[in-house]
C-alpha cells in the first residue's frame, strides 16, 4: 500500500506523520515531524504565523525522514473545531421480497444525513451506530434480512469550515492538498478502544496541554462529544505562579509528581542555571490537589450529561500528553470519578509509543485501514472517501 501523510493539529504543537500499514494491525512509519506552536483558544487560533511555521516545519521534518515527497495530508481534526449530530431515520421497504438491500442501507442513512444541518461546517463522516429491524436494535449491517421497514441511528461529524479554510490556505503556499478530514477524537478511539469494548458505549478521555476531550463511542461511531479548555498547561501554570519558578522548571515538577503517594522526600529540589530552588512539597500538593480537584469536577459533569455512569461499568480509557503520563493519575481519577480507568496503549512499531501521540497514530491508522489494498492514491475526494469509510465501518 502506498504510503499515507496525516497532519495532526493539537492543542500545543502539531505533527505530520508518513506510514504505511504492514501486517494486520502494524503501522510502519517512514517519517514524522513534530513542531511546538502557540496552540488554539476558544475555537481560534491566536497567532496564524505560528501555526503555519508549524506545519511547514512539521511537514518538512516528515520529508527528510521518509524521503518522500508529501503533496496530499489527511487532516486530523481537533474536537472544538468539530460538530457532532445524532439523528434516526426509518425507511419503508418496498421491494416485493421484502430483504433489505445495500441500496436501502444507503437510503436510510441519507434520510438521517437531511435531518442533520450544520451550517458553515462541513460533513466529514455519516457513521451508523446501530439498525433496528421489527424493534430489535442491531449494530451488524441487515443486508439481506427481511423487513417491512429499515430504521437507523446515525452520527454526522462535521468540521467548522473556516478551519478548513484556514488550514487550505497555509497548506496551498507549500503546495500541499488536503485529501480528507477527520475527527481526531473517533479515530483516537477506534485505535485505543478494543471493538469488543465499544459493543456498548465506551469513553475516552484525552487530556491535552491546554484542553481535555471527552468522548462516547459505541461500536465504531461517536455519539457524543465534549471538550473542557484545562489541561496540563493550566496544572504547570499555576506550579509557576505559586512556586516563583520558571514555566519550563514547573513543568518538570508537573511531570515528576506523582498522584495518590507520599513523596520519598519533603522537599522538591529544582536544578536551574541561577541556582537550586527547595521547595516544600506540602505546597506542591496543595497547588496540584487544587487543580485536579477542579478538572475531576468537570469531566464528572461531562459524564453525567453524556449518561455515563460507574454501575454501567462501561469501559473508560485515559490519554493525552496533560496527565496521563504522570504516576498515579490513572488511580487517582479512578478514585475521584468511580470508573476503572485504563492506560493501555497499541504497540507502535516505531519509538513514539506515548499518549502524546496516540492522536496522531490513530488518525494515519484510520486513514490506511479506510483504504483498500488496490486504492493506493491518498487523493481522492471527500465524497469517495466518505463512501469507503461508511462501507470500512457498517462491515
Amino acid at each position: 500500500m502506498k504510503p499515507a501523510a496525516i497532519l495532526d493539529i493539537g492543542s500545543s504543537k502539531v505533527v505530520c506523520l508518513c506510514g504505511s500499514s504492514v501486517h494486520t494491525d502494524g503501522i510502519l512509519v517512514h517519517g514524522v515531524g513534530i513542531c511546538e506552536y502557540s496552540g488554539f483558544e476558544g475555537g481560534e487560533f491566536p497567532d496564524e504565523a505560528s501555526l503555519g511555521e508549524a506545519i511547514l516545519t512539521a511537514i518538512e521534518t516528515a520529508e527528510q525522514q521518509s524521503r518522500i515527497r508529501i503533496r496530499e495530508v489527511a487532516l486530523s481534526v481537533p474536537a472544538p473545531f468539530v460538530k457532532l449530530i445524532t439523528t434516526q431515520a426509518t425507511l419503508l421497504i418496498e421491494s416485493r421480497s421484502r430483504r433489505i438491500t445495500v441500496d436501502d442501507i444507503d437510503d436510510v442513512i441519507s434520510m438521517s444525513l437531511e435531518k442533520a444541518r450544520a451550517p458553515g461546517h462541513i460533513l466529514m463522516h455519516s457513521t451508523p451506530v446501530l439498525f433496528k429491524i421489527g424493534g430489535v436494535e442491531s449494530a451488524q449491517v441487515p443486508e439481506g434480512a427481511r423487513a417491512d421497514e429499515l430504521s437507523a441511528t446515525v452520527s454526522h461529524m462535521y468540521v467548522q469550515e473556516s478551519f478548513v479554510r484556514l488550514l487550505e490556505r497555509i497548506l496551498s503556499s507549500m503546495n500541499v492538498e488536503i485529501s480528507m478530514c477527520v475527527s481526531a477524537q473517533l479515530a483516537e478511539a477506534i485505535h485505543i478502544i478494543p471493538e469488543p469494548e465499544r459493543v456498548r458505549p465506551a469513553v475516552l478521555i484525552d487530556v491535552g496541554y491546554t484542553h481535555t476531550d471527552i468522548c462516547l463511542i459505541e461500536n465504531a461511531a461517536l455519539t457524543d462529544l465534549q471538550s473542557i479548555e484545562m489541561g496540563g498547561a493550566q496544572f504547570a501554570g499555576d506550579l509557576s505562579f505559586g512556586l516563583d519558578l520558571p514555566l519550563e522548571y514547573a513543568e518538570q515538577v508537573k511531570r515528576r509528581y506523582t498522584f495518590l503517594q507520599e513523596p520519598l522526600s519533603n522537599f522538591e529540589i529544582v536544578r536551574m542555571p541561577t541556582g537550586a530552588k527547595r521547595i516544600d512539597h506540602r505546597v506542591i500538593d496543595y497547588i496540584m490537589e487544587a487543580r485536579a480537584q477542579e478538572l475531576t469536577g468537570l469531566l464528572k459533569k461531562a459524564l453525567r450529561d453524556m449518561g455515563v455512569r460507574p454501575e454501567s461499568r462501561p469501559a473508560v480509557y485515559l490519554t493525552g500528553g496533560g496527565i496521563s503520563m504522570m504516576h498515579g493519575s490513572g488511580e487517582y481519577l479512578k478514585q475521584k470519578l468511580g470508573f476503572n480507568i485504563r492506560r493501555d496503549m497499541p504497540s507502535y512499531m516505531h519509538e513514539m509509543n506515548s499518549p502524546n501521540y496516540t492522536s496522531a497514530f490513530g488518525a494515519l491508522d484510520f486513514v490506511l485501514r479506510a483504504s483498500s489494498e488496490d486504492d493506493t492514491d491518498v487523493s481522492e475526494t471527500t465524497g469517495s472517501f466518505l463512501d469507503k469509510l461508511r462501507d470500512l465501518f457498517i462491515k
